[in-house]
């Protein structure tokens, strides 16, 4: 039955499920950390995503003779544009034109690599799911989508005449959508390539090259911005040790899970399960808050969990084996 996920599938999902729980902390950073600039919060996580994928390399060595610099040319394009350009326009976009908008253009990710990664595997040659059977669920994602972010969505539209730099967000939202959505799939066409590679030793790859990077970074900030005093800001201990639990455990080892599962499942049923980020963003922001969600925002979660399952099923479905007829009327013998 489609109703019962294959193993594979199963664990796959499993770990992109904690992978999203995960990330969805490290949406309360700026609240945890208020007298910090968005800007010091991410470039101080990317050092110690460098850090800790420093210490990945060393673990798993035994996987640097299976790379090549090709190898290393795709991890470099992957976390320059997954890792720093992406988040910054993300930032952007949310400093320009609100919350509201920004997530949901970041929310239309899921259906678009759904719908992109389906249509590359259908030239591939591999498994796929004609559009017909896509439309239903990717829908109600999308209605989803928009009731989770109905009431703010009705702010930014209120505003956006005398919002000088509405434009300017809509052009950030876009960028950094577009970005992620590539992430994902060229990044799980690499990890389907390479299944005898960790995915933990990929994620490695990935984040060591943020190191060099973040550290520059983090300095020209502190020299020329003028937005902290101290190197470390005004609470230096809550500061490092919230970038530590975020770039060890909320980004590096998220990133590590959303790996691993992208090795064992389609990327088409990945695209969807982004949407447990926005979900479990959702969650924590309510915990943080004690406040029960509007009722807008549960029924568009409802919706988006059961648009998921539902394409889940769906490509569950294509592992299933075929009975042909004279099975099965042997089998009813």
């Amino acid at each position: 039955s489609a109703l019962i996920l294959d193993k594979n599938m199963l664990i796959g999902i499993s770990f992109g499920l904690a992978a999203c729980v995960l990330w969805g902390f490290t949406y309360l950073l700026p609240l945890l950390l208020p007298d910090y600039p968005t800007t010091y919060i991410s470039v101080a996580r990317g050092i110690v995503m460098g850090v800790t994928a420093l210490a990945g390399l060393a673990l798993q060595r035994q996987y640097l003779k299976q790379v090549n610099l090709k190898d290393w040319n795709t991890a470099f394009w992957l976390t320059l544009i997954g890792n720093l350009i992406q988040p910054w326009c993300l930032f952007s976009a949310v400093q320009y034109a609100g919350v509201a908008l920004a997530a949901t253009f970041f929310g239309l990710i899921p259906v678009l690599v759904a719908l992109i990664a389906n249509e590359r595997d259908k030239r591939k040659g591999k498994k796929y799911l004609p559009l017909s059977k896509l439309i239903l669920p990717l829908s109600v994602i999308f209605i989803g989508l928009i009731l989770a972010n109905f009431e703010g969505l009705i702010n930014v539209l209120e505003d956006y005449k005398s919002n000088p730099n509405f434009l300017i967000g809509v052009i950030y939202s876009v960028l950094s959508t577009a970005m992620w959505t590539w992430y994902p799939i060229r990044n799980a066409d690499w990890l389907l390539d390479h299944p005898k590679i960790s995915p933990v030793f990929f994620t490695s790859m990935q984040c060591s090259l943020l190191l060099p990077f973040g550290i520059v970074l983090y300095v020209a900030l502190w020299l020329f911005s003028g937005d902290l005093k101290e190197l470390f800001g005004p609470s230096p201990f809550a500061f490092i040790g919230w970038s530590l639990f975020a770039g060890v455990v909320c980004s590096f080892g998220a990133t590590a899970l959303w790996n691993a599962m992208s090795q064992k499942v389609p990327t088409a049923v990945a695209g969807p399960m982004l949407v447990f980020e926005t979900i479990f963003s959702v969650t924590w922001g309510c915990v943080y808050a004690r406040a029960f969600p509007t009722a807008t925002l549960f029924i568009g979660m409802v919706l988006l969990v059961s648009g998921v399952v539902y394409t889940l099923m769906l490509f569950n479905s294509l592992n299933e084996p075929v009975v042909s007829e004279a099975e099965s009327s042997a089998g009813g013998m």
